[in-house]
């Protein structure tokens, strides 16, 4: 009975359109987009677990990442905020990277990553890391 009362409070609380009454169209989805965003903030893909990993070096290729700047670290701990999106392509090392609203991270040698702009995170550098990356 109980189970009946709820679903029926909350069938009246939608629109004729079957939306929370009040929403505009697109509304819910992009909330639950936006959701889906912040508890994934960071992307990451290798070759390893890649369905073809010939094709995961081919995209390297046709996107240039052997030419993008480079960045080294040192075995390190330290906060970072990102000011823009980045993408990055680890060639040496491993680090640990924990968002301040997410689940750590590992991250290594052959790792392509993306971080989305304005995530705030700490970097756990425990090998030496050499990346390539790009800021969008």
């Amino acid at each position: 009975m109980h189970q009946a009362t709820s679903m029926a409070a909350r069938s009246s609380k939608l629109s004729a359109a079957g939306r929370p009454a009040g929403a505009r169209p697109g509304q819910q989805a992009r909330r639950l987009v936006a959701t889906q965003a912040k508890a994934k903030q960071i992307e990451l893909m290798n070759a390893d677990i890649a369905v073809k990993p010939s094709i995961f070096e081919e995209v390297l290729k046709l996107r240039a990442v052997e030419s993008w700047p480079t960045w080294e670290c040192e075995a390190s701990t330290f906060p970072w905020t990102y000011e823009e999106s980045e993408e990055a392509y680890i060639t040496e090392g491993e680090c640990v990277v924990t968002p301040s609203s997410g689940e750590p991270v590992t991250i290594k040698k052959g790792d392509f990553v993306t971080f989305p702009k304005g995530m705030s995170c700490v970097w756990d550098v425990k090998e030496p890391m050499k990346k390539h990356y790009n800021m969008f």
